[in-house]
């Protein structure tokens, strides 16, 4: 008796262990685990931002956090407030533990995200108990939701969205408010006060917000979308049941034309307080956001007392095409997989990727799969029917109508053009993965197929058949979405990865033995931190900014332990140095890295153009005088600088090396503002720079363009379509001034900014900085650049003006 006692209290959490081991068996056969090692990335050689997410887990192991690194972005170290990923402090609180165990970043984020499989099921499969689904249908269809195509997808190049456990929860929240009692409740017994309300629903609420707000932005983002669509559907029903009350149509349930709750739930409450539901639901959905919102805050607040002290970084800017450049299609959640299982089905995804899109398409890994497809069309049909009045045809539960509800509001927020579009122009422009949203429409999906399985296991039960069928029915479920969303696309590179990984280690584990401990490492060519060049082309032929993936230099940092390391200083503040001297000549470049103490270079020949690629090292020998060190997979060089810095500090006098290390690690600085060019001079005193940049017209129609130097003087040029040339000797003082652009003779109208000019490659060079612009002896030197062209301003007119020519 006391077995049975014990296996009986067991009993409901065999359910939970089931679908996590599902999920991780599935997960490892999809993968192909066999074939992979935990001592090395899965996905360390493939594009992606893998390297970054190494790079965070290693600041983590390496400084106990990782939103600020004296090891990258020297001599000044690396701050990621302005890039926050603290919205997933859960995430990476997990991470930190798994930190304690091991010392390796690819072991961490291995088992990490192993981890997010089981994870992500255990999250679907208590929901869907909540919501009273059977534990047999509820174990098929968290694994199904563990497995989705997106989830293999983001992988550990986007090891954070694949921790996507919270969305189960923010779910939950959204259907509970269509439910009796809805999302707060009252202790049995309580009097008034505020402990009256710490039920065992109001816990569970509370704690599903604070998870929805600390693991991932993103989800929280579109755990509020819902919410509140939600709360403001309940409202206009509960402003429609009092006006119709109000004319007296409210006296009997059924002669209700707003339907209130029941047009939600589809209950059929007729007592003489149903309004009161609906008032519940606006209150308790305003409640649950505000907690969402308020936990959002509170992991963001680093962040946004950084952004409140020093301003935004307009560098790392989101755009309102990209909200609907990644924004949710329709077709991608019901097309088949990328290579899909089925030989006529294999091409299809492929084939109209190449169609429809221009390039990177993340929402083509949106897919439902086939099982996740039948439970959108299900609650497509239920939705029909409930707007033509018709859905007392389909036998439903209430949890139908909420699920419906909740695919047509993520549809309507996230689609290309819908709700998204209007937040990123009128709102924020720091959401742009709205695809992302269709992990809610494949929750809803399948609590919807869920239902129908139980339905048909009770049906069969019902009506004498075996038990064996209604396992087989859900065995069938399983196997079918399965082998239906995943594919061999998945499979990670792994001895490609091992190839790199381990060349990288020895590779730095050598140059560890030639440097001393702390010795910092100038690494070229300049990539910006983070996101690389983004969707910018330079105009020039160096670097090749397509190259790998965008976070290739930070392999250096990721196995070493002892050095430190110029890249991931945050592009668009003052640690940036680096990026000022992008285009500027190959010697400049190193003259700099070596008066500023740095003791190695370190070079990924990928990140030139392949005709520079091939004459990189022998420029580079011939400059510093030496000869590189090749990574054993001849795929990196590394140079000591010592000697060259010696001969530095030989052939010029103390003064100009120091002025050379100001003006590189405080330089002049160029940006494209709203007024016209923007120049910065971060010193306290005024310097002498020569502004360099090409200037080219929209229309050929011939224009002057009057320019407006910061002291006052100014010139007038006519460009045509082609670029002209452009410089001037000024005097910068501190602080900001500005060059500003105006057209001669033209009226005031609209029209104008698509007249005006094009600004490119706009560059301050110090008087400082000249004497070090070619290598002593050799004429010009190598003019090779040491990144490329700074971005362009298509349109710094901003004043149109019939003054005269100056």
């Amino acid at each position: 008796m006391k077995a049975r006692g014990a296996g009986a209290r067991l009993l409901p959490f065999a359910g939970a262990f089931a679908t996590m081991a599902l999920s991780i068996l599935i997960a490892a056969w999809v993968l192909r685990l066999g074939q992979a090692r935990l001592s090395f990335p899965w996905n360390y050689a493939g594009e992606g931002d893998a390297k970054f997410y190494l790079l965070v887990v290693k600041s983590i192991i390496g400084h106990g956090w990782y939103q600020t690194n004296s090891s990258l972005g020297a001599p000044f170290g690396q701050q990621l407030y302005d890039f926050p990923q603290s919205a997933d402090n859960l995430n990476l609180l997990a991470i930190k533990g798994l930190a304690a165990l091991s010392s390796s970043p690819a072991v961490v984020l291995n088992v990490f995200f192993l981890l997010t499989f089981p994870l992500v099921s255990l999250s679907a499969y208590l929901v869907l108990r909540k919501l009273r689904i059977s534990a047999a249908a509820a174990v098929i269809c968290s694994a199904i939701f563990a497995l989705l195509p997106y989830h293999f997808y983001r992988g550990e190049s986007q090891v954070l969205l694949s921790a996507y456990y919270a969305v189960p929860p923010a779910a939950l929240l959204f259907l509970r408010l269509w439910e009796e009692p809805g999302l707060f409740t009252r202790r049995l017994g309580a009097e008034s006060g505020p402990l009256a309300w710490t039920s065992r629903r109001s816990l569970v609420t509370c704690a599903c917000c604070l998870v929805i707000g600390s693991a991932g932005l993103y989800y929280a983002v579109f755990a509020l979308a819902l919410l509140l669509g939600g709360t403001l559907v309940a409202l206009i029903v509960a402003i429609t049941r009092r006006s119709s009350r109000r004319a007296g149509h409210a006296a009997a349930g059924d002669d209700d034309p707003a339907g209130g709750s029941r047009a939600i739930t589809g209950r059929d409450d007729r007592r003489r307080d149903e309004p009161r539901g609906d008032v519940r639901a606006v209150v308790s959905g305003t409640i649950a956001s505000l907690l969402i919102a308020a936990t959002l805050a509170v992991n963001l607040a680093p962040s946004l007392l950084y952004r409140a002290e020093h301003g935004a970084d307009r560098s790392i800017a989101r755009t309102t095409l990209q909200s609907d450049q990644l924004g949710l299609r329709l077709t991608d959640l019901v097309l088949p997989v990328q290579q899909h299982r089925l030989p006529f089905l294999s091409n299809v995804n492929q084939t109209y990727t190449e169609a429809t899109s221009t390039g990177y398409c993340e929402a083509c890994f949106e897919n439902l799969g086939g099982v996740g497809t039948v439970g959108f069309a299900w609650l497509c049909l239920v939705a029909l029917a409930s707007i033509v009045g018709v859905g007392g045809a389909i036998a439903m539960r209430s949890a139908y109508r909420p699920a419906a509800l909740g695919v047509a509001l993520s549809i309507g927020v996230a689609t290309i053009g819908g709700g998204s579009s209007l937040v990123a122009f009128f709102l924020t422009r720091d959401i742009r993965g709205w695809n992302r949203i269709s992990l809610f429409i494949a929750f809803f999906s399948l609590l919807a197929i869920a239902t129908l399985l139980d339905s048909a296991v009770r049906r069969l039960r019902g009506s004498g058949q075996s038990r064996v069928l209604g396992i087989a029915l859900l065995a069938v479920v399983l196997v079918l979405g399965v082998l239906d969303e995943t594919s061999t696309y998945f499979v990670p590179k792994y001895a490609k990865d091992a190839h790199e990984w381990n060349s990288d280690a020895s590779f730095v584990k050598a140059i560890e033995g030639r440097m001393p401990p702390g010795a910092s490492i100038f690494q070229l060519p300049y990539v910006p931190f983070p996101e690389g060049y983004g969707s910018i082309s330079a105009s020039v032929s160096l670097p090749d900014t397509t190259f790998g993936t965008t976070y290739e230099l930070a392999r250096g940092y990721i196995h070493s332990d002892a050095l430190r390391w110029s890249y991931g200083a945050m592009k668009g503040r003052a640690a940036d140095w680096q990026g000022e001297l992008a285009v500027k000549p190959l010697y400049l470049s190193l003259a700099a890295a070596a008066a500023d103490g740095f003791q190695g270079l370190w070079v990924d020949p990928h990140g030139y153009s392949a005709s520079a690629r091939a004459r990189l090292a022998p420029v580079l020998g011939g400059l510093l005088r030496t000869a590189p060190v090749y990574s054993p997979a001849h795929d990196l060089l590394f140079f000591d600088l010592r000697p060259f810095a010696a001969r530095l500090a030989r052939t010029h006098t103390p003064e100009q090396v120091q002025a050379l290390r100001y003006g590189t690690l405080h330089p002049l600085r160029t940006d494209c503002g709203p007024d016209g060019l923007e120049l910065t001079n971060p010193s306290s005193s005024t310097r002498t720079a020569t502004l360099s940049m090409l200037m080219s017209m929209r229309s050929p129609n011939p224009t002057t363009v009057l320019i407006h130097y910061p002291d006052g003087s100014g010139e007038a040029v006519s460009p045509g379509t082609k670029a002209i040339a452009l410089r001037r000797r000024l005097n910068l003082p501190a602080g900001e001034s500005a060059v500003r652009f105006s057209l001669m003779g033209t009226p005031k109208r609209p029209a104008a900014r698509a007249a005006g000019p094009i600004v490119e490659q706009a560059t301050l060079t110090e008087d400082a900085l000249v004497p070090f612009e070619s290598a002593p002896g050799r004429g010009a030197g190598a003019r090779m650049a040491a990144g490329a062209a700074p971005p362009s301003c298509p349109q710094t007119v901003v004043a149109v003006t019939s003054q005269a020519t100056p």
